[in-house]
């Protein structure tokens, strides 16, 4: 009951260069980036310093709502006065005949 191993290596690459869309920075450099296989790619790759490629400032996010102003009075009341209220509150509210209630059966 053997096991074969099967060494696959993965097939070897081109070299990557990677070079901006647009002209190069004031420096001349680019921003070239050559990457090579056993060699370093930081040395090569430089970054870009130009008004462009610099990000935008951050906008600055809404004010928060204001409070609303306090009154500056207690309103008085109407002239006419309120609505004339009767002495005896009974005599306006009349109740309302119901039906009779069901017993429920348990």
């Amino acid at each position: 009951m053997g096991f074969e191993f099967i060494d696959l290596q993965p097939p070897s690459l081109p070299l990557i260069s990677t070079r901006r869309a647009s002209g190069g920075d004031a420096d001349g450099s680019g921003g070239e980036c050559l990457r090579q296989r056993g060699e370093e790619a930081d040395e090569h790759c430089v970054t870009p310093k130009s008004a462009t490629a610099k990000p935008e400032a951050a906008l600055l996010p809404p004010p928060p709502p204001r409070k609303p102003r306090p009154v500056k009075r207690k309103l008085a009341p109407p002239p006419e006065g309120f609505f004339p209220v009767p002495t005896d509150l009974a005599a306006l509210f009349v109740p309302v005949p119901q039906l009779a209630a069901r017993r429920i059966r348990v």
